[in-house]
């Protein structure tokens, strides 16, 4: 068994917290009864949501995937296809099926968003990332990057490949293709910085980073790194921000992790942050919803910077609650027969 890398847990409640305050920070700037939000919204050269954390999601999603399978062969395609699919969508389908009857109990009519066929793109987990084409769907729960993180999965097999036999080429294309997004006659109609592109460069560079560990696990890297990040988050750089955006996300993700490294010696945070991790993926999927029902509550009010303060940490309390709840849900939904007579139709007993 594979030692366990703290670091990476330390990242995921990281990146779950920033995002968590990223879009409270959004729903206080678009109400103009509350005062702005002063953390993790805007940074010098962009915003911290849509593209500076979501890429060391990516980034940290390859590493992980990479660190614990580095080789899919094709007689194990659908033992790791159905692991994918166990690990993402059981939690998601509950999550969204309590919260498309609440909607459309409150509406009085389960077709409340127009065609039923757009449901067809939430049983995929495509209908947050694919909305800007079809803005009448049932999209619920989670962010847009599910999506792409769903694609990513898809294409890993092949990215396994191309890190054994071309990764330099491959990490050129990349490039190539990130830098074509800086153009403003891009053929693509979604946002460059959710790009399937974009994210697939994250996700190849999180692999890199596991191939290459042994050299990339280096103090002065994560220093350097950290010093990287610090002033591009607080200096304006004249350039294209996508462009240097990219440059932060890695020099945040080298900080991260070695940061990680030392933080995850201390016990007692040991234990919160391997918690965290794990609740992380129903994190990502609560936190929207359950931070807007929570603020539009005080939607008559005129709040302050301390007020919102307190706010947040109401909002982190109950995500944190209902994100535990839901994984135990989850694993025990897992552990029933039902769902063991399904796997093993795909993982055959030994």
């Amino acid at each position: 068994m594979k030692e366990r890398i703290d670091s990476f847990d330390f990242m995921r409640s990281i990146t779950a917290f920033i995002i968590i305050i990223y879009h409270f920070a959004g729903i206080c700037h678009e109400m103009p009864q509350f005062a702005d939000f002063p953390l993790f919204y805007e940074h010098a050269n962009g915003v911290w949501g849509e593209c500076t954390s979501v890429n060391i999601f990516f980034m940290l999603s390859g590493a992980s995937l990479f660190y614990n399978h580095e080789e899919i062969h094709m007689k194990d395609l659908k033992k790791y296809y159905f692991t994918r699919f166990k690990g993402l969508f059981p939690m998601f389908y509950m999550i969204w099926l309590f919260l498309f009857y609440q909607r459309a109990a409150e509406r009085h009519n389960l077709f409340y968003n127009g065609s039923p066929k757009t449901m067809i793109l939430t049983l995929f987990g495509m209908d947050g990332y694919l909305s800007y084409r079809f803005p009448e769907n049932y999209y619920r729960i989670g962010e847009w990057f599910i999506g792409p993180l769903i694609l990513l999965y898809l294409l890993y097999p092949l990215l396994t490949w191309c890190i054994k036999r071309c990764q330099i080429f491959t990490t050129l294309l990349l490039g190539i293709g990130v830098l074509y997004l800086h153009w403003p006659n891009s053929i693509f109609l979604i946002q460059r910085e959710r790009n399937l592109i974009t994210c697939l460069m994250a996700f190849w560079l999180g692999m890199m980073f596991i191939k290459y560990r042994k050299y990339l696990d280096n103090l002065w890297l994560g220093i350097l790194g950290g010093i990287g990040a610090l002033f591009l988050l607080c200096v304006h750089i004249p350039i294209d921000s996508f462009l240097v955006i990219q440059v932060i996300y890695v020099c945040l993700f080298f900080a991260f992790y070695t940061m990680g490294k030392y933080i995850m010696k201390v016990k007692p945070l040991t234990g919160f942050f391997r918690y965290t991790g794990s609740i992380s993926y129903a994190i990502f999927l609560l936190q929207h919803v359950v931070m807007s029902q929570v603020l539009h509550m005080f939607d008559d009010y005129n709040l302050t910077v301390f007020h919102e303060f307190l706010l947040l940490l109401v909002v982190f309390l109950v995500i944190y609650i209902f994100a535990g709840i839901c994984t135990y849900l989850n694993k025990s939904f897992l552990n029933t027969g039902f769902f063991k007579r399904i796997q093993r139709v795909f993982i055959p007993e030994t």
